[in-house]
């Protein structure tokens, strides 16, 4: 690696030519935390300004998880603050936006559960390659009061559709690795070596290419075809603030933290 650039901590890069295998390891699950978030933006900086990178692949050192969202055992009462909640927003807001910004190639290689927050940094990249078998991947926030905050409501439905993503996102469903594949958000493989094996030669295939016309069709994609999701970013912001300060989101996460199902009222 160039030493110009800061190692991150919670991250192992491997390097496969000119593909950077980028293993997030942050026991116990990975969560997305605000230290996690700095750590995005030192491990992003080193494979922009890398010029021997040309494509990205981010995996999991943990076989049962890609990435955890928030620490829910984290959030006493102030963090239910509009300030609070809104810092929140903006750091996963941040960092997704910078993946999925990325003037390089990002393949996802997903062989553990991509739930909340792990669903939306998967959203953000380019190509998704999930393993069968057990792994889980949706955003299931509504079952405990709260609404994603981290682009879910609006990558989601630009990725599969509004009608698939409505039932997705209001039923909180959590697709197998096959589902997710019908609904047209994944690629799937038989287990997580197979989806290793497939993600690196498909990221070694995105190598190959002129870097200039893959960068180009990059900035096509989020700047001609897509040019309202900061628009819709800013909504789901207003609205995942106003979630977390109705008393359902207490009691959902609440009854989380109890291992006991919420008690909604109407």
């Amino acid at each position: 690696m160039n030493s110009a650039f800061a190692i991150p901590d919670f991250f192992h890069v491997e390097r496969h030519g000119a593909v950077a295998r980028c293993v997030l390891d942050k026991p116990p699950a990975n969560t997305l935390d605000p230290e996690l978030h700095d750590d995005f933006a030192t491990l992003l900086d080193l494979v922009e300004g890398d010029p021997g990178i040309r494509v990205v692949v981010l995996a999991s050192a943990n076989p049962k998880i890609f990435m955890a969202g928030a620490k829910l055992e984290e959030f006493p009462d102030g963090h239910f603050s509009a300030e609070a909640t809104g810092r929140r927003i903006d750091l996963a807001h941040r960092t997704f936006g910078r993946v999925q910004r990325l003037p390089k190639p990002v393949v996802a290689e997903i062989a553990g559960h991509a739930l909340g927050g792990g669903c939306e940094l998967a959203l953000a990249c380019d190509f998704r390659l999930m393993s069968a078998g057990g792994p889980l991947i949706g955003c299931p926030e509504i079952r405990l009061g709260i609404i994603p905050g981290g682009g879910g409501t609006q990558r989601l439905p630009r990725l599969v559709g509004r009608a698939r993503a409505t039932r997705m996102l209001l039923l909180g469903e959590r697709l197998t690795a096959a589902d997710a594949e019908t609904a047209g958000l994944v690629e799937a493989y038989p287990d997580a070596a197979a989806t290793r094996a497939a993600a690196l030669a498909l990221a070694a295939e995105l190598a190959e290419l002129p870097a200039p016309g893959v960068r180009l069709i990059k900035r096509c994609l989020n700047d001609g075809f897509d040019p309202t999701l900061p628009a819709g970013l800013a909504v789901e912001r207003e609205a995942a603030i106003e979630a977390l300060a109705q008393p359902e989101a207490r009691e959902g996460l609440q009854a989380f933290l109890e291992r006991r199902p919420p008690r909604f009222h109407p």
